[in-house]
């Protein structure tokens, strides 16, 4: 079940929020729960504004998509891994708590966990990398790529040759508008359009009827 933030007066709740935007990214999880909130009960209509998405970037400068991850992440880690948030948001815990993880390698592994393309135990590594080793999102991402990339079938020999022939048709296009308005205002010498000419001939070769 998502929890929500402390019960408190809409004005204080402002400043809260306000005070956790500046330092989100050492301590998302409760700006995040915080936009939970703010969401859910609709407070920022009472401060004004007809939009969620509207008050977030008027007041806290937050994009949309970066609203939509922190959100995303939270309610996340919040039915995969309750005790984690609730390690970062006790005060009791403060600076004893497990660190918490990048919320952009959380989103990573909250979109890995909807692809059913992955193994569970491909998602089980993935998920210590982010929750108990707190990799940044680099490193997840990699991770999360090569697991992509070992689910995909290898291209059969006639899409191979497909891509082949239409990169380099994209070079030899490139190259005679390169090699024609170089020879139009005499920018290289005859020689080198020559040699210019004769690769793209080469490379007209090697396309597949």
């Amino acid at each position: 079940m998502i929890t929500t933030a402390v019960e408190t007066e809409p004005s204080l709740l402002r400043k809260q929020v306000l005070e956790a935007a500046r330092g989100y990214r050492a301590s998302w999880i409760r700006l995040a729960q915080f936009l939970f909130t703010i969401h859910k009960d609709k407070h920022y209509k009472s401060w004004g504004y007809l939009a969620f998405e509207t008050y977030c970037m008027k007041e806290l400068f937050l994009k949309q998509a970066t609203v939509g991850k922190l959100v995303k992440s939270y309610e996340f880690l919040e039915r995969e891994e309750p005790s984690l948030v609730r390690q970062n948001l006790s005060e009791e815990n403060a600076g004893s708590a497990r660190p918490a993880p990048n919320y952009e390698s959380v989103n990573l592994l909250r979109l890995a966990r909807n692809n059913k393309d992955i193994a569970a135990g491909d998602f089980s590594d993935l998920r210590e990398a982010v929750i108990e080793k707190v990799e940044e999102p680099k490193e997840v991402r990699d991770r999360l790529k090569k697991i992509l990339d070992e689910k995909k079938p290898a291209p059969s020999a006639e899409e191979t040759d497909n891509l082949r022939t239409a990169k380099i048709k994209r070079v030899v296009a490139l190259l005679k508008g390169s090699q024609l308005e170089l020879s139009k205002d005499q920018l290289i010498p005859k020689y080198l359009v020559q040699q210019m000419q004769e690769l793209i001939a080469k490379l007209e070769d090697q396309i597949s009827e």
